[in-house]
C-alpha cells in the first residue's frame, strides 16, 4: 500500500549547508499521511460513520426480511403473512430499500443498459408474489432463493459498485457499508456480501472475504490521497488512475464471489441429482447468482466468457421450464458437471464443494 511521507524541514537543511555544518544525519522519522494508509491498521476507518449508517440499516432490514422465510417453510399457510411482512420492510421509507433498488444503475454501462433498477425491482416483487402464493415447502424455498440470489445479492453488488464509480469520501463510506464487513470484519458482524464471501471461503478454502476487506481498506487510503491532491471532497471517475485501477481490482474480486457461487450450485445440482426437489432449489440459486455475472460475461462477444454465458443461459432456462412443469429429466440433460468444468477453466478457479 502506498504511503506518503513527510519531508525533513527544508529550511534547517539550507541553514546547515550555508553555515558549513553537516545536516542532522538522523532526520525525524516520517509517518503515513493518515491512519488509513498505515498497513497495520486493523479496522476500516470511515471518513464519517454517519455516511454508512443508512447502508447499515438496510442490511439489518434485509436480514429481517430473510428471517421471515423459515416459519413459512415449516408451515406454508404462513407464507402470505411472511410475504406481507417482507413487502412492508421492502417498501419502508425509513430504509428506502425499494427506492434505492428502483434507482440503481449498472455503472459498467451507459444508457438503457445501465438502467437496471426497474427490472431488479420486478424480480424482487415477483419473488415476494411467489412466496405469497406458495402452498408447499418447496415453493417457499424457491421463492426465498429467487428473492435473495436474483434480487438482494445483485442489488448489493450493484450498490457497492455504483458508490465506487462515484468517487467521494461519502460515496466510498457508502460502498463500504453495502459490502457488509463491519469495521473489523468480525464473523458475527458480517452481513450481505461479506457473509456470502465467507460462505464460499468455507466451501472452497479460498480467502475472498479477508481479501475484500483488505481491499476496501486499501482503497480508502487511495481515494484519500487522490482527493487531498485535488484539494476536493469528490472527483470524476477516471480522474485518478490509481483509484480507477483499484476499482477494477475490487470489482474483479467481488465478481469472483459470484463465480464461485454459480459453481457451487452447479456442483450441488449434480450432487443432489437423486433428490429432485433439492436439485430444483440449487438450480434456482445458480440461475439467480448467474444474473449478476451475465452482463459482464456478455460484454465481449465471441470471448470464452461470452460463449459460456450463452451456454449457461440456455441450460438454466431450459431446465427451469421443465422443472416448473414437474419434468425431472432436466437434471440429467443439463450436464451441470460439464458446465462447472468450463466455468472453472474460463475463470481459473477450483470449485471444491
Amino acid at each position: 500500500m502506498k504511503k506518503q511521507l513527510k519531508s525533513v524541514g527544508a529550511m534547517f537543511l539550507a541553514v546547515s549547508l550555508l553555515s558549513g555544518c553537516d545536516p542532522d544525519p538522523t532526520p525525524a522519522k516520517p509517518g503515513p499521511v493518515s491512519e488509513r494508509c498505515d498497513e497495520a491498521t486493523a479496522e476500516y476507518k470511515a471518513f464519517d460513520v454517519i455516511n454508512h449508517e443508512p447502508q447499515d440499516k438496510r442490511l439489518v432490514a434485509i436480514d429481517a426480511m430473510m428471517a421471515q422465510f423459515p416459519a413459512a417453510e415449516a408451515d406454508p399457510t404462513k407464507a402470505p403473512a411472511a410475504a406481507d411482512a417482507i413487502l412492508a420492510k421492502y417498501k419502508d421509507p425509513a430504509t428506502a430499500i425499494q427506492a434505492k433498488v428502483l434507482a440503481r444503475e449498472d455503472k459498467h454501462f451507459t444508457g438503457d443498459a445501465a438502467a437496471v433498477g426497474p427490472a431488479l425491482d420486478a424480480a424482487i416483487l415477483g419473488a415476494v408474489d411467489e412466496l405469497r402464493a406458495a402452498d408447499t415447502t418447496l415453493k417457499v424455498k424457491l421463492a426465498k432463493q429467487r428473492f435473495q440470489k436474483a434480487g438482494i445479492y445483485r442489488f448489493l453488488y450493484l450498490s457497492v459498485m455504483e458508490e465506487l464509480y462515484e468517487p467521494s469520501y461519502k460515496h466510498y463510506d457508502e460502498a463500504f457499508g453495502y459490502l457488509g464487513t463491519g469495521a473489523s470484519n468480525a464473523d458475527a458482524g458480517r452481513k450481505g456480501l461479506a457473509r456470502l464471501a465467507t460462505s464460499r471461503d468455507g466451501n472452497n478454502g479460498t480467502t475472498l472475504n479477508p481479501e475484500l476487506f483488505a481491499l476496501i481498506k486499501e482503497g480508502s487510503c487511495i481515494i484519500e490521497e487522490a482527493l487531498k491532491a485535488k484539494n476536493a471532497d469528490t472527483m470524476e471517475y477516471g480522474a485518478d488512475e490509481q483509484y480507477s485501477r483499484f476499482v477494477q481490482r475490487f470489482d474483479a474480486r467481488l465478481q469472483l464471489v459470484f463465480v464461485y457461487s454459480v459453481g457451487h450450485e452447479l456442483f450441488d445440482i449434480d450432487l443432489f441429482k437423486t433428490n429432485p426437489n433439492t436439485a430444483y432449489e440449487k438450480l434456482v440459486e445458480g440461475e439467480g447468482f448467474f444474473r449478476t455475472l451475465e452482463p459482464y460475461m456478455n460484454a465481449s462477444p465471441g470471448s470464452n466468457r461470452a460463449n459460456l454465458s450463452a451456454k449457461l443461459r440456455a441450460a438454466f432456462d431450459k431446465a427451469i421450464t421443465k422443472a416448473k412443469a414437474g419434468d425431472t429429466s432436466w437434471i440429467n440433460e443439463m450436464n451441470a458437471t460439464g458446465l462447472l468444468t468450463e466455468l472453472e477453466t474460463v475463470y481459473g478457479v477450483d470449485v471444491k464443494a
